[in-house]
């Protein structure tokens, strides 16, 4: 074998190596969802405007028992920036079984307003993907169930 056709090889050989590497280090792509959907949570929790809206794509929606069906930055935006007090607590996480490009995830989330009023309940939303991504195209809200968590 020649030196040439050595260093193709080497070069060849490395370069998969490389590639198989970085497969590797990339997180796969339910587990990134599930990460999305905990920062969600979390942020709802925190009440952090910017980051739940940096979820989703520019287009993004909520569909709310409360408000119907809108744009996630201008729901996210008239009702966070009123709460004073919240906690968010994820129960369970639930992947899509038919349909990969949605999960779904129980809560308990507790909040209280500006203007005195509270709200306490256990949510389920569930969290529409665009496909092959981690941005949201939407998050459904079901109905809340209020009742005190099981002990």
């Amino acid at each position: 074998m020649t030196k040439s056709k050595l260093a193709i090889l080497l070069v060849g050989l490395m370069t998969s190596l490389s590639a198989a590497a970085a497969i590797n280090q990339v997180p796969n792509l339910n587990e990134a969802r599930a990460e999305i959907v905990t920062r969600y949570i979390t942020d709802l929790g925190s009440a952090n405007t910017q980051d739940i809206i940096s979820l989703f794509d520019k287009n993004g929606t909520v569909v709310s028992t409360s408000r119907g069906s809108m744009n996630a930055k201008e729901f996210f935006n008239a009702f966070l920036p009123e709460i004073v007090d919240a906690a968010t607590v994820i129960n369970q996480t639930f992947l899509g079984v038919t349909d990969a490009d949605r999960m779904t995830a129980r809560f308990h989330f507790s909040f209280k307003l500006k203007n005195g009023e509270t709200g306490e309940g256990e949510y389920l939303d569930e969290f529409v993907f665009n496909n092959n991504s981690i941005l949201l195209s939407e998050v459904i809200m079901f109905e809340n169930t209020k009742y005190s968590p099981l002990k």
